[in-house]
């Protein structure tokens, strides 16, 4: 009786292997030049580096989109700098799962890159910073100062408001933080901000007006910082 050979793989080894020199080699196009200009380094697993490592793929990127200029070669090379560990075992994990017989489907870039942060994003980083949004209060900074705080922490939140811009979790944490006088002073509008980034607009214009005011009539808005602001009704 002739001996059956069990069920085979669909890739072997060796063909995997070529595949991932492949899929992670760093792919150039012959009509566009690619400036390596402060080149990411490899990402070593390390969770407090992780926004800075993909800050900075982002912007190399952006400096080489007549090269990067799909999805997968974008892919292929933030593949290409996970290289050990951690990361280098998730690579093989995602390459793996996006075979398909000798051809390789990759997502979007954007669907990979949020599969990529999910999986190295560091926990205790996103609740601390979800913590200190919850506390966060304008003081006596300005809008502006205090608005880039704000968004800083959104950041480390993993809070999107480029895919969500109305949020409202986002919109009502930012109100929560403002004085009330500019508050009411937003919220008294004929049309009323629906987006976050509407919201920072609005309070970022109508505290540097009261600045502006302050200074005009040579007081020190330094001086004059406090939660008795009253902002004019004339811009809207």
């Amino acid at each position: 009786m002739a001996h059956q050979a069990g069920p085979q793989q669909p890739q072997d080894e060796e063909m995997y292997q070529a595949t991932i020199g492949t899929a992670t080699a760093i792919p150039q196009t012959r009509d566009a030049k690619e400036l390596r200009i402060n080149l990411p380094k490899p990402f070593d697993s390390n969770r407090l580096k992780l926004q800075q490592f993909t800050q900075d793929c982002a912007v190399y990127l952006m400096i080489n989109k007549k090269v990067y200029d799909d999805d997968d070669k974008k892919i292929a090379f933030v593949l290409s700098l996970l290289e050990s560990g951690e990361p280098a075992m998730w690579k093989e994990q995602f390459i793996r799962s996006r075979m398909d017989g000798d051809d390789i489907e990759f997502p979007m870039y954007e669907e990979f890159m949020t599969a990529f942060k999910n999986t190295f994003r560091n926990v205790d980083q996103v609740n601390e910073a979800l913590s200190d949004l919850g506390r966060l209060r304008q003081g006596d900074k300005g809008a502006e100062e205090h608005t880039m705080t704000f968004r800083l922490l959104v950041g480390k939140a993993g809070i999107s408001s480029k895919r969500n811009p109305n949020h409202r979790v986002l919109i009502n944490l930012y109100q929560k933080s403002l004085k009330p006088k500019l508050i009411e002073r937003i919220m008294t509008m004929e049309r009323i901000p629906k987006t976050i980034d509407e919201w920072y607009k609005k309070a970022i214009l109508f505290d540097n007006n009261w600045q502006q005011l302050m200074t005009a009539m040579g007081q020190n808005p330094r001086y004059n910082s406090g939660q008795n602001r009253t902002y004019s009704n004339n811009n809207s």
